[in-house]
């Protein structure tokens, strides 16, 4: 391919791709990350215009060597930071980008007279980001997995590939004058024009994926207790009932509720009451199954649909949730505070009741384990 053609092609692309991301954070101004990768691919694509520059204007090294290394070095830099800024989804410190910028700028102030030592060290420390980069990607658990592996991917590949060239490049330190080894730079636009292509594309479907995770666990899961909510308990549960109907298995439907959760409140105070939310929900999530259903559908009620069990072992799961509750000290700022549950259960086999009336059911049975005097648990 011919190489001015690329370079074109190149500056042409990332133009685009800025342009592309800064409409995108038009549309959505509270996305600060568009911005970021906005402006990533703009200054990858100064970088790329003044590298080439380096054969035209050859007296003039602090632009063609000096700032287009910086820019090469800031690009991949700003890509990082919007990842950043949009896995915590508000203000994120600059303070690594400028920490990287700082230390890759003092010894290029004195190597951009030598560009293949300025461009030796160019290369090591953008393999090094981006292999941060691939690292940093696997910590964002929230995201989709495809979408993380894929990016993952490929900032592998941009670091390997930056790696490859600073290792050519060593082998030429010793020449006693700069050579534009053509080939190589052909092979770098290259594969750099199709990862930067896949990379950049892949950051607004990545960023709307995460958005739509963290749509459904706002619409599904309580915020306080990680659990479901009322709604996804309903939605879940009753179509665990309708398969085991369909199964001819048993099914039950517990309701806990804690004790004297009031007094907790106007004793402690209310960040001490979901703290003990919060540990009850830890405890219900370590005791039920993967296919069960767990909830926190009220104040401090939960609920669990629990499929394919028999009587025994929804009153043994009944007692261990009321022992391990009331044998554990809740402390919330150096207070220790007691807490118990009442249980109330409903067990059903090939019932066509519906879910809500199964839980009236459990509802009831609770209220009876609270008249008897709490800390246990009663059946329909």
């Amino acid at each position: 391919m011919h190489l001015p053609t690329l370079i074109i092609t190149t500056i042409a692309l990332n133009v685009l791709l800025a342009g592309v991301m800064f409409i995108i954070y038009q549309v959505r101004r509270s996305q600060k990350s568009f911005l970021t990768w906005s402006l990533a691919c703009a200054v990858f694509a100064i970088a790329v215009m003044l590298t080439s520059m380096r054969a035209i204007v050859d007296d003039q090294p602090w632009l063609t060597v000096f700032m287009a290394d910086l820019c090469i070095i800031f690009a991949p830099l700003l890509a990082l930071h919007g990842l950043r800024q949009y896995q915590v989804q508000g203000p994120v410190s600059l303070k690594l980008v400028a920490l990287v910028m700082s230390y890759s700028a003092l010894p290029l102030v004195y190597l951009y007279t030598s560009p293949l030592h300025a461009q030796t060290l160019t290369a090591v420390i953008t393999a090094a980001i981006y292999l941060f980069a691939a690292a940093y990607m696997l910590t964002i658990r929230q995201a989709p997995a495809l979408s993380r592996n894929v990016l993952f991917l490929l900032f592998l590949l941009h670091g390997g590939l930056m790696l490859g060239m600073a290792g050519m490049l060593f082998q030429n330190l010793g020449a006693t004058q700069y050579v534009t080894v053509e080939p190589i730079l052909k092979l770098i636009l290259i594969t750099h024009l199709l990862l930067t292509t896949g990379t950049v594309t892949l950051f607004p479907v990545f960023a709307f994926a995460m958005s739509e995770r963290r749509l459904l666990e706002i619409v599904n899961f309580d915020e306080l207790t990680q659990l479901y909510n009322r709604r996804a308990f309903f939605e879940r549960g009753s179509m665990l009932l309708a398969k085991n109907r369909v199964l001819r298995r048993p099914f039950c439907v517990l309701m806990l509720d804690l004790d004297h959760f009031k007094e907790i409140n106007d004793n402690y105070g209310h960040a001490a009451g979901d703290a003990c939310l919060q540990e009850v929900a830890k405890i219900i999530r370590e005791s039920v199954r993967d296919n069960d259903v767990a909830a926190r559908i009220g104040g401090e009620e939960f609920a669990l649909a629990l499929s394919d069990v028999d009587r025994n072992q929804a009153e043994l799961l009944s007692y261990r949730l009321c022992q391990r509750i009331s044998q554990q000290v809740f402390a919330y700022e150096d207070q220790a505070i007691e807490l118990t549950v009442s249980i109330g259960g409903i067990f059903s086999i090939s019932s066509r009741r519906e879910l809500s009336d199964l839980l009236n059911a459990a509802d009831s049975a609770l209220y009876e384990a609270k008249a008897s005097g709490r800390n246990q648990f009663k059946f329909a």
